[in-house]
């Protein structure tokens, strides 16, 4: 099985940037199910039910969140129903959506799970390897694919050895700056750190610097801008996984330049 899994979709320029560049990397790299985390893409902050629709639309199977996932409240009226979202398994007395999906892709079962980070998070969220070893005790084996939405690269490693061997991969996300350490762990699970992001080449995290560094430089009061004419970038992973072991044989980081519209 091979897995394609992009890094944060960040607002309008990065759901394009996941329009223009799905289909031929699906179809060049031979591609059997696509996750994106989608938790920046309205805005650069949550996921509308409109942009949910539009992405699946452009072949995303299943779009990850993590700690923007409520930004957009409008999201507790359809979560219940979008069979292709998946919030953080790890949220604290939450009452909609489910945190571990799987999905069935030609007989071959493909689990996918969110997990959320602690360190430097602002967001309380119960202990992730707690809810991680609850949940492995109570599924059978799979393939199965982990978005650990997190800050600490630290955290990110220590949760990976801990399931090493028992999950297909770890993907890191949240920070938007794809990681060079994509490798697959002692016990055959594939691993990096930070799969990147999915938005304007030429900014900060997605973001365009000036709006960012006015504020956090300089004090100034407004909300981060995304220029949707910048250049857009693409971070992702490519996976392959044995259908019979549900071991990783090989994780491959991708980086492209799309041309400005």
């Amino acid at each position: 099985m091979r897995i394609l899994f992009y890094g944060d979709i960040v607002g309008k320029i990065g759901r394009e940037a996941i329009k223009a560049s799905l289909p031929s990397l699906v179809r060049s790299k031979g591609v059997d199910f696509v996750i994106a985390n989608g938790e920046n893409a309205t805005h650069g902050k949550g996921l509308n039910e409109g942009h949910y629709h539009q992405l699946v639309s452009y072949g995303v199977d299943c779009l990850t969140l993590g700690n923007h996932w409520h930004s957009k409240p409008v999201i507790d009226e359809y979560i219940d129903e979008a069979e292709h979202l998946v919030r953080p398994l790890n949220l604290i007395d939450c009452h909609h959506g489910l945190g571990s999906v799987s999905y069935d892709v030609d007989g071959v079962e493909i689990r996918v799970t969110n997990v959320m980070g602690q360190a430097f998070m602002k967001e309380t969220v119960s202990s992730p390897n707690e809810a991680m070893e609850k949940l492995l005790s109570e599924i059978d084996p799979c393939i199965h694919i982990v978005d650990f939405h997190a800050d600490s690269t630290s955290e990110k490693e220590v949760f990976a050895y801990l399931i090493d061997g028992r999950v297909s991969a770890v993907v890191g996300t949240h920070t938007h700056v794809q990681t060079n350490d994509a490798r697959i762990l002692e016990g055959g699970t594939a691993y990096i750190s930070d799969v990147g992001m999915c938005g304007a080449a030429d900014g900060v995290i997605g973001f365009e610097k000036h709006s960012v560094i006015n504020k956090v430089v300089y004090g100034q009061k407004g909300i981060f801008e995304i220029d949707d004419d910048a250049q857009p970038m693409v971070n992702a992973v490519i996976i392959d996984i044995d259908d019979s072991t549900y071991r990783a044989t090989s994780i491959r980081t991708v980086n492209l330049l799309e041309n400005k519209r």
